[in-house]
């Protein structure tokens, strides 16, 4: 296997915010149809003493600000494996506020061929959160920034090679002006200002749907993140914005009828596999980590996660998730954590997947699915290559 290296340009020296709250331990009990909750909620949690680098939050931009009088971080140590290694500090007057700032992730007590290979997170409840503590429904999504970021750590710190999350829906598009305003700054601030840590830390970003009802400033954000962690190749972070599942079957199938149309493609080679080679989360090319041995890592998720307390799929990666283990979550997206992620990798890891099959039949199963599934890809990229 190779580790890549992943292009970080010193012009982007900014950082992501790290203001998450600290959450007291909480016994949790397990519930039907792989939902986990906690016994008792309580009072939020006492704030925690903050990092000497860190300054307090932006109220109008839910960041973290960056105080020029502070100085000294050190930017010295060598980059991870699959990612490029920071720019030198005296490139900026202001020190970097990076991930390594953070409470180190501790490790799973689990073997890797337990966890999933790609997780998908539907991340529900920033709404809800906010008006319970009678917060603007703005200061709820700018906590779910907090909350995913502690979620790639953990995929990065635990091993898991692709994550997809769903960040906005085509229905979104329906909800109140301002807040679609507010989501749209939000995620093209965020994703500039976290591009420094995720190319260190070699995440690949990617963005999958309509992009072209987002705005310009997001479009160029997005643009600029693929870009330069193109070759990063520790964890695929994939973000669903302005998806809808059923848009994107449709849009598939009218692919396929366009190339049988012009005699590119028989009915006969129409399968399973070719069509989902035409669906936006195929043409996501995944990482593969150093050292990876599991195959290849699929564009369908093992596990879902949904937080928030819905139990629904709400038009997300409808034709992928077929056979993904499914696991709903009580706590909303801004107190998801790392006790959250750690219960739905321990609750994955006690899953079996038959793919239909019973035993050793099942796994045969999936394993030649894989292998269709990776055929059909590779002569897709192909026929794309050849346009």
């Amino acid at each position: 296997m190779r580790a890549l290296g992943c292009r970080a340009s010193a012009r982007a020296r900014s950082a992501w915010a790290s203001a998450s709250l600290p959450r007291a331990p909480a016994s949790r009990t397990r519930t039907a149809a792989g939902r986990f909750s906690r016994d008792a909620r309580g009072p939020p949690p006492p704030r925690r003493a903050p990092h000497p680098h860190h300054s307090r939050r932006s109220r109008r931009s839910g960041s973290l600000a960056r105080p020029s009088d502070v100085s000294g971080a050190s930017s010295s140590s060598p980059a991870p494996s699959g990612a490029a290694a920071s720019p030198d500090a005296s490139s900026s007057s202001a020190s970097v506020v990076d991930w390594r700032d953070e409470p180190a992730i501790a490790p799973l007590d689990l073997p890797p061929s337990a966890l999933p290979r790609h997780v998908a997170v539907i991340m529900d409840g920033n709404a809800r959160w906010a008006r319970e503590r009678g917060l603007p429904v703005s200061a709820g999504h700018e906590r779910g920034v907090d909350a995913l970021r502690l979620v790639v750590r953990c995929c990065r710190a635990w091993g898991v090679p692709a994550l997809t999350v769903y960040a906005f829906s085509r229905e979104n598009w329906r909800r109140d002006r301002a807040e679609v305003d507010h989501l749209m700054k939000l995620l093209e601030t965020s994703l500039t200002r976290e591009l420094p840590d995720l190319a260190r830390e070699g995440v690949r970003v990617s963005v999958m749907g309509e992009l072209g009802m987002v705005t310009p400033e997001l479009r160029a954000a997005i643009a600029d993140a693929v870009d330069r962690t193109r070759e990063c190749s520790n964890v695929s972070l994939c973000v669903a914005l302005s998806y809808g599942s059923r848009h994107d079957v449709v849009r598939a199938a009218r692919e396929l009828v366009a190339e049988a149309a012009a005699g590119l493609v028989d009915a006969d080679d129409v399968t399973e596999e070719t069509f989902a080679a035409r669906l936006s989360s195929a043409r996501t090319r995944m990482v593969t980590p150093a050292g990876w041995s599991r195959g290849p890592v699929p564009a369908e998720p093992d596990l879902l996660v949904r937080s928030g307390g819905e139990s629904r799929l709400s038009n997300f990666m409808l034709w992928e998730l077929a056979y993904t283990e499914l696991l709903f979550a009580d706590a909303p997206w801004p107190e998801f954590g790392e006790a959250e992620m750690r219960d739905a990798m321990a609750t994955y890891a006690k899953r079996q997947r038959r793919f239909g099959g019973r035993g050793d039949a099942g796994k045969r199963g999936e394993e030649e699915e894989e292998k269709e599934k990776e055929k059909a890809a590779a002569e897709e990229e192909g026929r794309r290559g050849g346009e």
